[in-house]
């Protein structure tokens, strides 16, 4: 999707963290819904590690979901970002 790697390229996040979540994003599918989500948050799991929780909301919920490890790492983050991207343009799109 070329306007989320856009919307990264002009991100105020690292060098390296941008290059890796813009090597991501054609890995986001275009349909949200079929990607793996915790039945007790409902929310999507890290497509990095598939054990961070939560990673679709800003800010985060609360209370925290007791089955998220928050194992967040550079890879997860990296994936964290290239969903962000995917979703924010999709919802711009919307408007």
């Amino acid at each position: 999707m070329p306007e989320a790697i856009e919307w990264i390229r002009h991100s105020s996040l690292s060098t390296s963290l941008k290059e890796a979540a813009i090597a991501l994003v054609p890995t986001i599918p275009a349909h949200l819904a079929g990607l793996p989500y915790c039945p007790a948050c409902e929310n999507v799991l890290c497509g990095a590690c598939g054990g961070c929780h939560m990673l679709d909301v800003v800010p985060f919920s609360r209370p925290e979901c007791t089955n998220d490890h928050d194992d967040m790492d550079a890879h997860c983050a990296a994936w964290y970002q290239a969903l962000n991207a995917v979703v924010t343009v999709q919802r711009m799109n919307e408007e």
